[in-house]
């Protein structure tokens, strides 16, 4: 049994990896707002509603994969807040 959904394998043989420069067109390609590459990556290190923890992602060389079938979800779930400051919290 797998210890997280990165080790989870399908029929197909293996996880779907993809690294954040292929972010954008996978999520295009899946009728989701495109996302620049950068944007991913903040995402990442900033949301702690990313799914998996950069420092756990699989490292090749200098980039992180991430399994797509553990992202997608994310994206798909993910309410945007164009425009919204992140810099400022509400005083009470």
């Amino acid at each position: 049994m797998p210890d997280s959904p990165q080790e989870e394998v399908e029929e197909t043989g293996g996880p779907d990896l993809i690294s954040f420069a292929d972010m954008p067109a996978r999520l295009e390609a899946a009728g989701l707002k495109k996302v620049s590459a950068q944007r991913c990556r903040q995402l990442a290190e900033e949301d702690p509603a990313w799914p998996v923890p950069i420092s756990e992602a699989l490292k090749v060389g200098r980039i992180r994969l991430f399994d797509w079938r553990v992202i997608e979800p994310y994206f798909r779930d993910r309410k945007s807040r164009q425009g919204q400051r992140s810099d400022l919290t509400p005083k009470e």
